[in-house]
């Protein structure tokens, strides 16, 4: 089992990946901004990232760190810069001087891709800000023993300060107002517990590189929308299909296929990701249950 230091620890993501591990029997660091977390530290200052690092010794950090919201960083570039890039940049250059083997499992974005899919992890298409700051996250790792995932995620969120997609869905289909779902945005997601398990994995294995990891196959938002909510036993009747390039309100223009090929993950793990609709129907149980 590693030690292991987890930035971006309260997050979406993070709030369940953190239980996931120690149950795995990993020690788990957590850093963050918050009391809630076992370290303080302003990733963007490599002072106080090296002090927080050099308290803790990890054998592994993992970076989940980010701003996701696209649209904030359309507008605010210098704020993702320092979130999505400067940090990375810090956490790499602690690692290259620490005295001790250290590997960085950095968590990127599907938003890298755009065309038809699926793409390979050489076909860029940067088309906002945020992409454009997650591939300069990638490239400031340099040298440092990374892992570097590319994907996207669905299920049950833990952060109250953040709902997931799937918990926005499952809340507005039990409603009565319409939902708008787009036919035009292609995603292949894990579900998180799915995703939780090939961070682990990553972790025993640490594979040297950039990989996709999502779904063996994908779907688009509205054909997502309208399998979760049969696999719940949710009515369909206020769903309306649309498309996001008709939205007029966004600030940062958004992939419409962001599907990936992850044969080179699979290969490399040993392990095939399962299909998009296997993953709807476990999430769906999940919500049926009421479990996180």
């Amino acid at each position: 089992m590693a030690k292991i230091l987890i930035t971006g620890a309260t997050g979406l993501l993070g709030s369940r990946l953190v239980p996931f591990l120690r149950v795995r029997g990993h020690q788990v660091i957590c850093l963050g901004h918050t009391h809630a977390t076992d370290l303080n530290a302003d990733l963007a200052s490599f002072e106080q990232t090296a002090r927080a690092l050099d308290q803790a010794r990890p054998e592994v950090i993992i970076n989940l760190a980010a701003i996701t919201n696209v649209d904030r960083c359309e507008t605010n570039p210098q704020e993702a810069y320092l979130t999505n890039v400067k940090s990375v940049e810090n956490l790499s250059a602690w690692i290259q001087a620490a005295q001790q083997p250290c590997h960085l499992i950095h968590i990127s974005s599907d938003q890298l891709y755009d065309g038809v899919g699926p793409h390979s992890e050489g076909e860029l298409t940067i088309c906002n800000n945020y992409a454009m700051s997650k591939l300069a996250g990638e490239l400031a790792v340099g040298s440092a023993p990374k892992t570097i995932l590319r994907t996207n995620f669905v299920g049950r969120s833990l952060c109250e300060a953040r709902i997931s997609f799937t918990d926005w869905l499952h809340t507005a289909l039990r409603g009565t107002s319409s939902i708008n779902v787009f036919e035009d945005v292609m995603f292949s997601p894990l579900a998180i517990n799915t995703l939780c398990d090939c961070i682990d994995r990553s972790i025993g294995e640490r594979p040297s590189g950039v990989f996709n990891l999502g779904s063996r196959d994908g779907m688009s938002k509205a054909d997502f929308a309208f399998a979760f909510a049969t696999a719940a036993g949710l009515p369909t009747t206020n769903l309306v299909r649309g498309n996001v390039a008709s939205l007029s309100i966004l600030a940062a223009r958004r992939p419409t296929d962001m599907r990936m090929n992850c044969e080179r993950f699979e290969a490399r793990m040993g392990l095939k990701l399962p299909r998009l609709i296997d993953e709807i129907h476990v999430l769906a149980h999940d919500y049926l249950r009421g479990i996180s």
